[in-house]
This record gives structure tokens, sequence and C-alpha cells, in this order.
């Protein structure tokens, strides 16, 4: 049998599916590839892009792509003048309605060296409702051989018009054992904190939630140094209400919290990630944890802190982290969060 997308771990039914679909000449015109960031949404595209213009297409004996044709090389290698690439500005919140254009222009020119164009759009969910669209008419009446890839994290940020003239492609995540396997085999820093510290190694699958770019990212030196002081963070963060609950310990906690927007986001949510640990460890004593590497830690501190106080930390948390994703002031918002915590915990002898 075949094998598809070589390049791409995992997401065999998917793999599958477009790939023969490519092969039968039957493929769709656009794709909407829906998945967080480093669940593999840029290699899929890339393999797509590189399946459509390989020279081995027709080829049983090989992978499609092959990836050693001149085609496969010059698109893994950047250098294919029929893809192209829109990405968001890195100091801009959305794509606006004018490269929406440009790129929409260029479709109905011919190709330069392949019968197939591809167009990548990434963070596609920033594109602005007018930047929609305007790619809608495309999408619409498709130019020929033309080939268009949506690629988003937030696919409900996606207008219903644009979901209705795409395929959608949810990238599948990998379980903590399979991440594991592959970050092992590709040797390396993981493989030494395998053996020499296992638990910075289960901190960095946790923390990847299935997503392999992720977990491969997170799994050198430096990354996996500050993933760990992350956790620490939020640790530090779960020992202040813990015990006898000192209003003192509780504001030093808060104020320690990152004072930037999205990296105070991040924080939140690993506070979250482990107050839900431990809330739901009280009632269904095996279910997957996604922040403590150890069963019975978890299990003890949520005796210790006890369910009335985990629901009104956790519900505080949760708001906090909604008014911090709505651009509200983060000073006001980490001295609202202390006054919040006070507030809420009151009856446990602050």
């Amino acid at each position: 049998m075949r094998s598809y997308f070589p390049r791409l771990l995992g997401n065999f039914e998917t793999k599958k599916r477009i790939g023969e679909a490519i092969q039968r000449g039957t493929v769709a015109h656009a794709f909407l590839i829906g998945g967080p960031e480093g669940s593999g949404k840029r290699t899929l595209a890339l393999e797509i892009a590189a399946a459509l213009n390989c020279e081995g297409l027709d080829s049983e004996s090989s992978p499609l792509p092959c990836g050693r044709c001149n085609n496969c090389k010059r698109i893994y290698g950047g250098n294919f003048a029929d893809i192209r690439r829109l990405t968001k500005d890195k100091d801009r919140v959305t794509i606006g309605v004018e490269p929406l254009k440009l790129l929409r222009e260029d479709m109905f020119l011919s190709a330069t060296e392949s019968e197939r164009k591809i167009y990548i759009i990434e963070n596609a969910e920033a594109m602005t409702v007018e930047a929609q669209n305007a790619l809608l008419k495309v999408l619409e009446e498709p130019p020929r051989g033309v080939t268009v890839l949506l690629l988003a994290e937030e696919c409900d940020r996606i207008l219903t018009t644009i979901k209705s003239r795409t395929q959608y492609i949810a990238m599948s995540r990998f379980d903590e054992e399979e991440l594991e396997k592959i970050l092992l085999a590709d040797g390396g820093e993981a493989a030494r904190l395998s053996r020499e510290e296992p638990d910075k190694l289960k901190g960095i699958l946790l923390s990847a939630d299935g997503r392999l770019g992720l977990a491969r990212k997170l799994a050198s030196k430096k990354q996996a140094d500050a993933n760990a002081a992350d956790r620490a963070e939020a640790l530090t963060f779960i020992s202040s209400i813990s015990g006898r609950v000192l209003y003192s310990r509780i504001h030093a906690a808060v104020m320690s919290l990152p004072t930037k927007r999205a990296e105070l986001s991040e924080s939140l949510e690993r506070i979250i990630c482990a107050l839900r640990d431990l809330i739901i460890i009280r009632t269904a004593p095996e279910a997957r944890l996604l922040f403590y590497t150890d069963r019975e830690i978890a299990r003890k501190t949520g005796r210790e802190i006890g369910i009335k106080r985990l629901l009104s930390v956790y519900d505080v948390i949760i708001s906090t982290h909604e008014l911090c994703t709505k651009n509200a002031n983060v000073s006001n918002l980490l001295s609202s969060l202390a006054a919040s915590l006070k507030i809420a915990l009151r009856g446990s002898r602050i």
C-alpha cells in the first residue's frame, strides 16, 4: 500500500484520504486546516503542495510526495515559484483586505513552472471580515489549477461562507506515550532527560498537550529549563492557597506572575490546568491529568486544599483569564486578582 505525506507523523486517516484524492485527481480546491500551534498544520500544507507537484505522482513504488524529485526538493527548500505564502505581520493583529486582493489577482495569472499554484495563508483566523470576503470571491469560482490552504488555530473565527467552500481538516494530537517515543527516537536532550530528569520530561509532554511541534521545541536544554520554571511558578501559586492561607503569601504569588499580557495569559492557563487536576482527581481518581506529573501528589494536594477552596479559586482564575484575553490593563488585573482571591477565601482564615 502506498504511503502518503511521510514528513507528517500521525494523522493517518487524513493522510490516506487526501493523498488518495491527489493521486486520483479529485482533490478539493481549498482546505481549512485547523489545529493549535505545533500541531503540524504547516507540515501538512507543505506536504500537500509537494504532492500536487511531485514528479512521482503516478509512481506506486514511491511515497507521495516522493521527497527526491526536483520539485519536492525545491518545495521543501522554499524555492518553488508557484507557491505563495501569506501570514500576519508580527506587529499587526489582523490581516487586512489589501494583501488578499493582491493574492487574488495573482491567482488568475498563469503558473510559472508547474500546473498547480498553491496559496498558503497562515493565521487565517486573523483575516478581517473584508479580507475573508475578498478571498470568498475566488473560492466561489476558483481559477483552474489553484489550491488554497488556510491554516488556523481558531476556526470559529472563519466566516461560515468560507468554511462551506473549503474541506476541513482537523489536526489530530498525539498521546503522551506516542510523543515520548518520538522524542526519544530524536535523541538529544529528550534522551538525557529520560535518563536523568524524567519528571522534567513528563512536564514537557504534558505542556505540549499532544502537539509534536511544541514537544520538540520544548525538548531543548533552554526550553526545557524555561518550561520547568513556568511549571514551578504555577506550583508556587497553588502552594500559596494551601494550608493556613495568608493574604501576604497570596499577594506575593500573584505579584510574581508575568506582567506581559501574553505571558500572563499562558501562566493563568497553567494554573487553571493545575486546579482542574486537583478538582477532578477527587471525583475521578483515574482521570487524565493535564498538569501534575505525579498522581499521588495531586491527590494529596487536592485533599489538603479542599474542594470548596479549589472551586472558589478556580472561578476567580477563570474570570481573570477571560479579562486578560479582553485586553484589560495587566497591572490593574493583577491587583484585582489578589483582591478577588482575598474575598473568595475569606472563610479560609486569611
